[in-house]
């Protein structure tokens, strides 16, 4: 699985990197922005290249995802160790219960469990 998982991202890389040889003309071209707002200075953008503008708005995307999944995940972490203690907790108590039955088995007349009294009553 390691070896498809790389074979796949190697994939994505030859790809993207045809992409940018083939519109590199495009992703050279310098653009400026400009934001107009009322009573305040027209606001200027350094000339920036298109490639930098795409990954700037990239990123700035996956930052945004990633932090509002943020939340999610401390949630699910949290649900996840309150399980977990839960589990541990039941489990605990199914051993003393165990451990409970195999002192009464034990504690019972004869020192033989009520299973075998029943056969050998039957035998006879």
């Amino acid at each position: 699985m390691k070896k498809i998982k790389i074979a796949f991202w190697l994939i994505i890389l030859v790809f993207a990197g045809v992409f940018a040889y083939q519109n590199k003309d495009f992703l050279m071209a310098k653009k400026s922005f400009i934001l107009i707002l009322p009573l305040l200075e027209t606001l200027h953008t350094p000339e920036l290249p298109h490639a930098v503008l795409f990954l700037v708005f990239f990123l700035t995307g996956f930052l945004m995802a990633y932090f509002f999944c943020l939340y999610d995940r401390f949630k699910s972490k949290r649900a996840v160790k309150k399980l977990n203690a839960a589990a541990a907790a039941q489990q605990d108590e199914l051993t003393a219960l165990k451990r409970e039955l195999e002192s009464l088995r034990g504690a019972s007349p004869g020192g033989s469990t009520p299973s075998e009294k029943q056969s050998t009553k039957e035998t006879t």
